[in-house]
């Protein structure tokens, strides 16, 4: 008897500890992740599949996702994450709280996909001036997250539009003087608004099209607002994805090696995901009625040859010739 007592506590104990294996912990860390993109489109795939990536690492790690800007609009979401109200964000980091961020909106920085994966990934001058100014505010830099190569969306075709000079429209522009700059050089009038206020916008009449966005964005987003498309390349579409630095402490370190390695890795896949999207969005915009106003390379390179030798200098008295040189220095 015993023996059996013991043998029937031991395979009871085993089974509970092997039961304890398979169940969910209840310590698990739970995490919010707020992003910006809708639904269906491919910057929050790649969201979920990254989320996956993480829950199946086996590090108790649950996050939930907020598309959609169901937790606020860029602006507040980077707020919110730096004082912990969420816990990563994912959206397109905005200038408000340093100015030094407007390199994110440096006009034809760029001009091909090779150059946008050396600008924004570890290494580059650029990324290492954005990852320190996130980290004075709070924030860890994650990855950036490539999308493509921004043009202006129209709901009425406008004049001039493949050189610089007047268009005929006023278009909406983000919160960032570079923004509003790089636009009125090109030959439109501006208004700034946010980003979810652009389609009520057009539909009213208040503002006749938009730039800050690709070609994807426009079908995706935009949809029946818009009526023309040109694209001008003359930003990168990019977000970030970061977290809070306090939420990041409180990690495990294989917690934050997995996190890491997630998000590394759906940054380096973006540039070449930008790229086939940037392609099939050209081709599937007139499926909806977007007819697409062709520029040709020759054309681009001399409105970035005006836009970089009007912007850049005033972006130079406000950032610094240093941070510009730079920048520079990254494409050269």
């Amino acid at each position: 008897m015993q023996l059996v007592y013991r043998f029937g506590v031991t395979a009871a104990l085993a089974l509970l500890l092997v039961g304890a294996s398979f169940a969910p912990s209840a310590a698990a860390t739970k995490l919010r992740l707020a992003g910006q993109h809708p639904v269906d489109h491919n910057a929050t795939l790649v969201l979920k599949e990254t989320i996956k990536r993480i829950e199946d690492a086996g590090v108790d790690i649950e996050i939930r996702l907020f598309p959609a800007g169901q937790l606020g609009n860029g602006e507040q979401v980077f707020g919110d994450v730096a004082q912990g109200v969420i816990d990563i964000g994912h959206t397109f980091i905005y200038s408000h709280n340093d100015p030094v961020l407007e390199i994110n909106s440096l006009p034809y920085l760029v001009g091909t996909y090779e150059e946008m994966q050396k600008v924004y990934s570890p290494g580059s001058n650029f990324y290492r001036i954005y990852e320190a100014s996130l980290a004075n505010q709070g924030l860890k830099l994650l990855g950036v997250f490539a999308e493509g190569f921004i043009g202006v969306g129209t709901s009425e075709e406008p004049t001039n539009p493949t050189v610089i000079g007047d268009k005929g429209l006023n278009i909406r522009v983000w919160s960032a003087e570079v923004g509003r700059l790089t636009a009125q050089e090109m030959g439109f009038r501006t208004t700034t608004m946010n980003w979810g206020d652009v389609i009520p916008a057009i539909q009213q009449g208040v503002i006749e099209g938009v730039i800050g966005g690709t070609a994807e964005s426009n079908y995706t987003v935009f949809g029946d607002a818009v009526r023309f498309f040109i694209p001008y390349k003359a930003f990168v579409e990019n977000t970030a994805f970061y977290i809070g630095q306090a939420k990041w402490d409180s990690l495990t370190p294989e917690q934050q090696s997995v996190l890491s390695e997630a998000f590394a890795e759906a940054s380096r896949d973006s540039f070449a995901l930008s790229e086939r999207v940037d392609e099939e969005y050209i081709r599937r915009l007139p499926d909806i009625g977007i007819q697409i106003i062709a520029v040709s390379d020759m054309e681009i390179s001399a409105i970035a040859d005006h836009v970089r030798a009007t912007v850049w200098p005033a972006m130079e008295d406000k950032l610094g010739k240093d941070i510009i040189d730079q920048m520079k220095a990254d494409v050269q």
